[in-house]
Parts: C-alpha cells; structure tokens; sequence
C-alpha cells in the first residue's frame, strides 16, 4: 500500500511540474541577485569590452571588411580569459544571465538582462570561434573566407549589444542606489550605527554623482556646474565622512581586528571626498579643465567629474566587500 502511494505522490508531482512548465528557477536572496549582476556588468566593462572588443577591431578595424595586413599574424585576445588566468570565466555571463527569471524580480533590469541575453551569446559564440581561427592560423587555409564571415558576425552582435549594455549600465546604476536608500531606512531601525554610517556616506557620494549627472555636468563644461545645487550635497558628504572617520578611529583604538576589515573602505571615501574638492576648488577658482580626459583613471584631471565618478565607483565597491 506504501508503494503504491508512493508512486501516486510522484505521478502527481511530475504532472505538477510538467503544467507549470517544468522546475521553477530557484529563488535568490537580493544581494546574491544583485552581485550576480554587478559581477556581469564589471566582466563586460573590463575584459570582454576594454580588452578583448578593443584588441580585436584595432588589429582588424570595424569596417564591413576585415583590415588585413601583408605581414598579418593577429594573437586574439581569449574571451574567457580574465586578469591573466587561463580559467574560463563564461560562466560568470551564464550564471548572472539565469538569474534574470529568479525571485526577487528587479523590474528595472530583469527586462534588460532577458533581451541582452541571446545578443550576449551571439556575441560570445563569435568571439569563440574567432579566437580558434585565430589561434590555429586557419587563414592560411581558406584565405580569410571564414574570417570575413565572422568579423561581420563580431560587427553586428556588438552594434546589437552597446545599446542595450548602455541601457544595463544605467538601470544597475539605478538599481544599486535604490536598494542602498532602502537598506538605509532598515538600518536606521535597526541602530546599526556604524553600517548605517558607511551606507550613509555611499549614498551621500551616489548623490553627488547623479547631481553631476542632472546637470550635465563633464570636464568640457565643470565651470557651468550650479552650486547652489552641488555644495549642500558635499557638505553632507563631508559631514558624514567626519563620523565614519571618528567611528572607524574609536575600532582602531580598541585594537579591533575590524580595522583591518574597513580600512580599504575608509581610504576610498577618503579619496571621494578629496576628489570632490577638487571639483569645488576648480569652480571656486574658475580653472578651465585644460587636459583631455582619459578611460584611465590615473589620468582623469583633477577636479573634473570623470575623475570623481571612478573615485565613487571604487568606494562603493569596497562598501560591497565589507558587508
């Protein structure tokens, strides 16, 4: 009689699962979600798009056709290949892609990330071959047939990816600061002095940047910013970096082995906070920005909102490390 119960448990269990259109995906909490996500845009940003996209349409152009020069031999640059390590990284993609249909939804960017992900895959599946052919110098062969064929694959999946990478860019953004304001009620309630103190200071260093943002604000036009609008933000950046310097300095004094653990995060803010007087000095004493900025950060001017942004962008992820 057990068995046969047994079995009926089953039979209905698989039609269960057959009508609701198979296992559902297995939930995740927000911050496993969210980092997921962060880790995918980061492996965009500074491999697959700085590195590997870069590599490739400087060595062989992004015309319809592929620039090949008498003396070519092209060493591609591995998409799976991250920092050096042979490891294949691909499963940071796929594993950040699948969470897009896990709880809890983020109406903002799960939408996003559902319609990049078959562009993403073109992408990679291109790239993929590409590195092979080139690799094993298989251009010898067919007198770059299969290459054309694949640079114009490379071509279109990228002019198909930036928009909707730019669109990803901007409702993470979003997102993060959300989740940050949210988070900060709860630890309010909470009296979580010295989280509450560290989120704080990130969220008063997100609303700098989006001030900046609102107002158009970049190093061609720095003496136009307003502020009237931007100083009482930094002031309350400077504020609260004034008791997270004290509470940081109260676990030093204490000898706490936490010291350790947020001092990265305390130099960080201290560099946020020393870069957006850079900003207010330049406006104060109405220095044009005479230097070009660059994509690295060690050669952002001064007092200019890209070296600001990547201040702020390092200082928030130092705050994911600590908690």
């Amino acid at each position: 009689m057990n068995k046969v119960r047994l079995f009926l448990t089953l039979v209905l269990l698989i039609a269960l699962i057959t009508a609701c259109g198979g296992p559902r995906p297995i939930a995740a909490t927000e911050s496993e979600k969210e980092r997921a996500y962060w880790e995918m845009k980061n492996y965009i940003d500074s491999h697959l798009i700085e590195k590997v996209l870069s590599d490739y349409f400087e060595n062989l152009g992004d015309g319809e056709q592929p620039a090949i020069p008498k003396d070519f031999d092209y060493k591609m640059l591995s998409f799976s290949t991250y920092k050096g390590n042979r490891t294949n990284k691909t499963e940071i993609l796929d594993k950040s892609l699948s969470y897009a249909d896990k709880k809890p939804v983020f109406p903002t960017v799960d939408p996003i990330v559902i319609r990049m992900k078959p562009v993403i895959n073109e992408l990679k599946a291109a790239l993929a071959e590409a590195y092979d052919y080139y690799e094993m110098k298989n251009y010898v062969d067919d007198n770059f047939a299969k290459g054309k064929e694949l640079h114009a694959r490379i071509r279109q999946a990228w002019v198909a990816f930036y928009p909707i990478r730019e669109e990803f860019s901007v409702a993470m953004r979003n997102l993060g600061a959300e989740l940050r304001k949210a988070h900060l009620e709860s630890y309010t309630s909470d009296k979580q002095d010295f989280r509450y103190s560290t989120l704080k200071l990130v969220v008063d260093a997100e609303a700098l940047s989006a001030e900046l943002s609102r107002q158009g604000i970049m190093a061609d036009n720095m003496l136009d910013l307003d502020m009237n609008a931007f100083k009482p933000k930094y002031d309350l950046l400077v504020e609260d970096l004034k008791i997270v310097a004290q509470q940081y300095q109260d676990i030093v004094d204490k000898n706490s082995s936490d010291k350790y653990r947020y001092q990265k995060y305390v130099e960080a803010a201290k560099e946020v906070k020393a870069s957006a007087s850079e900003m207010v000095e330049r406006v104060n004493k109405q220095e044009k920005v005479e230097e070009k900025p660059s994509s690295n950060d060690y050669q952002y001017p001064r007092g200019t909102p890209e070296k600001f942004r990547s201040k702020v962008g390092s200082f928030v992820s130092e705050y994911e490390h600590i908690f």
